[in-house]
């Protein structure tokens, strides 16, 4: 037994060492093998490890599954537990969940940046709306195989001369297993356009270029006569981090590649981008003075085949407490990269950085589909067209990491919508009411009105949108529109009207057969109407007000009008009301009307605040203008008398 643990303990020092070392996928295996071996004090850490080891190998299903069991056991004593959690629950597209945890982690660490991010990232999420240019995505399955396959770039000024990085076995190498992943060392491979309108053969890139290492991530100048690419080194007992090197073309050859010199080599330095005049190189380093986990970089020259001067890290607008990777410089100086600290929809987005006055930048998600909750990265364009490639581990496809090619199909012309939302009863705009845009691609958009009562959105083209607004003490109010077939930059206006629950709601059109409590055809619009405001408002108590004329006996009346009171009742039970949500009463002749603005405007012999009781009815020698008084008494109104229900 001595002998056992003895064994069980040196595996997991050893597993700890490999993880700390970046060996996610070596350590994982040592992990799961010893999960139901080490002492109990042990557990949480080993199958945290286990956790943290799929995450960040961008296996999120694994990851997420690891965590649930672990709060199934016992609430974690690792506080970090939370946040990773929440994590991988990004990236596996469950934002809500994602939120619980996020805050769960934050009574502990009350003040984390990365925390903070990715709350706004979870919110942000769900209400997403599609980016100004649409984009068709498909796999390119002449690429890819059930290998990591990722990071393209182009390596002709025509576009046909494809390079990217892979740890397929075919020509590789190594046969070397590479912790990280647990495949084979990659390498870089070309490609190349055929007259027949297909990528040709896949074929290793240079033997100078790959290596038994990991070689990949490369970038090419403007003129495509120079290579930059990452080579992760790793030596026995010895950290060696990651380096950028380059090499030059010499005629149909690369050269003999040189590291740049530009951190410290136990450092890690990846991911190279040159600008259009290659005077400036991007890159990914976690060098001191990092914002998070991995930040980008810059450092730049006064002239090709000068020296670069001293790393310039892009600053807080680019990069984050989380890790922002695979810069991408287009001619335009438009600069992409890849972040999962910025908001998005979960594990690694891709953003677009538009430089403003000074040394800012101006950050978009690039969105859907170019997006996904799973890992979007290494993006590349052409310089004159909208289109390129970049890599996922999106599901389905072929294994791990695929390459995607997309290009922009329409450029999205100006569309708006704009909500006014008033008062019914008053007729005054009304700020801060909660409008929600709705459409039918999925996106939900939630804002406030202004002071002036309107908000505007600016929507898709082809789109059903629905519209909702609400407001404490007033019924939700909603809408509908659709943006098929609009003219090009179309304004859609619409006023939403609300209606204050402080007072009874009449029911206009309520009818029933003479002297009895059968409701007639006639009232079933306004009583499907009703429905749907329950369904609008799936909150709210009401309380069903029938009330009589004058004319009858005070028992005849009472009888009557809560029978009649029931019958609305029962229409709206019978139409899928919740029975605790509807209260029948009947008021008979108890309650004759007041006449409001409304109404006095229609009868030029009433007047507002007129009380319709037997004085005033018989003060009417007119017999017509005391028949439509009796009318207006017999009427059915509904109460809002509570706004908690909740559904069974």
């Amino acid at each position: 037994m001595s002998l056992l643990a003895c064994g069980t303990q040196s595996k997991l020092e050893k597993a700890d060492r490999i993880f700390e070392e970046g060996g996610y996928h070596a350590a994982s295996k040592t992990y799961r093998g010893i999960q139901s071996k080490v002492k109990p004090h042990q557990t949480e850490h080993v199958r945290f490890r286990l956790a943290e080891s799929y995450r960040l190998t961008g296996k999120y299903r694994e990851a997420q599954a690891i965590y649930e069991s672990m709060f199934r056991r016992r609430t974690p004593v690792n506080t970090e537990t939370y946040l990773r959690y929440a994590q991988a629950l990004l990236a596996n597209g469950q934002y809500d969940k994602a939120k619980e945890q996020l805050q769960l982690y934050k009574k502990y660490v009350p003040d984390s940046p990365l925390a903070d991010s990715l709350m706004v990232a979870a919110d942000w999420a769900k209400t997403s709306q599609k980016p100004e240019l649409t984009y068709t995505v498909k796999p390119v399955n002449a690429f890819n195989t059930s290998f990591n396959e990722y990071a393209p770039a182009y390596a002709s000024s025509d576009y046909e001369i494809l390079y990217f990085t892979s740890s397929r076995k075919a020509g590789n190498k190594s046969t070397k297993t590479y912790d990280v992943t647990g495949e084979v060392t990659a390498d870089i491979y070309l490609t190349a356009f055929t007259r027949k309108g297909s990528w040709g053969k896949i074929t290793p890139a240079s033997d100078v270029l790959n290596t038994k290492y990991e070689d990949g991530a490369c970038a090419f100048n403007s003129s495509y006569d120079r290579i930059y690419f990452t080579r992760c080194m790793k030596v026995k007992r010895e950290k060696q981090g990651c380096a950028i090197y380059t090499a030059k073309r010499i005629d149909d050859e690369w050269g003999e590649p040189e590291k740049l010199p530009l951190v410290a080599d136990t450092l890690t330095v990846a991911h190279p981008s040159i600008s259009d005049d290659g005077l400036t190189l991007y890159f990914v380093s976690d060098m001191e003075g990092s914002y998070g986990g991995m930040d980008i970089w810059k450092v730049t020259r006064d002239s090709e085949g000068g020296n670069w001067g001293e790393p310039i890290n892009l600053g807080r607008d680019i990069n984050t407490p989380g890790n922002e990777v695979y810069p991408f410089i287009h001619a335009n100086g438009t600069l992409y990269f890849s972040s999962d600290g910025h908001p998005g929809l979960g594990g690694l987005d891709i953003f677009k950085a538009m430089p403003t006055a000074g040394t800012g930048w101006e950050i978009q998600n690039m969105g859907e589909p170019i997006n996904s909750s799973a890992d979007d990265f290494a993006i590349i364009f052409e310089r004159e067209n909208d289109r390129g490639f970049f890599s996922s581990n999106r599901k389905p496809s072929k294994g791990g990491d695929d390459i995607y090619e997309f290009s922009s199909y329409t450029k999205m012309v100006e569309y708006y919508f704009t909500a006014l939302v008033r008062n019914a009863k008053t007729k005054a705009n009304m700020p801060n009411a909660d409008v929600r845009l709705i459409g039918n691609n999925g996106a939900v958009v939630r804002r406030t009105t202004g002071d002036n009562g309107t908000i505007e959105f600016r929507v898709n083209p082809g789109t059903d949108y629905l519209v909702i607004s609400s407001t404490k003490g007033f019924l939700n109010q909603k809408t509908t529109f659709s943006s098929i077939d609009w003219p090009d930059d179309f304004h859609h206006r619409d006023t939403l009207w609300m209606t204050p629950t402080d007072k009874s709601i009449e029911i206009p059109n309520i009818f029933f057969e003479f002297g009895k409590a059968t409701l007639t055809p006639d009232s079933r619009h306004s009583l499907d109407s009703l429905v749907m405001i329950m369904e609008d408002n799936p909150t709210i108590i009401i309380e069903l007000h029938a009330h009589t004329d004058s004319r009858g006996s005070v028992e005849v009346n009472d009888v009557l009008s809560q029978q009649r009171a029931q019958a609305v009742v029962d229409y709206l039970i019978n139409n899928r009301v919740d029975e605790g949500r509807v209260i029948a009463v009947g008021f008979g002749k108890s309650r004759p009307r007041v006449v409001d603005a409304e109404i006095a405007k229609h009868y030029s012999f009433l007047r507002a605040n007129t009380r319709l009781d037997d004085k005033f009815i018989n003060s009417l020698r007119n017999e017509e203008q005391q028949e439509i008084c009796h009318q207006l008494n017999r009427r059915v109104e509904f109460q809002v008398v509570g706004d908690n229900y909740k559904p069974r």
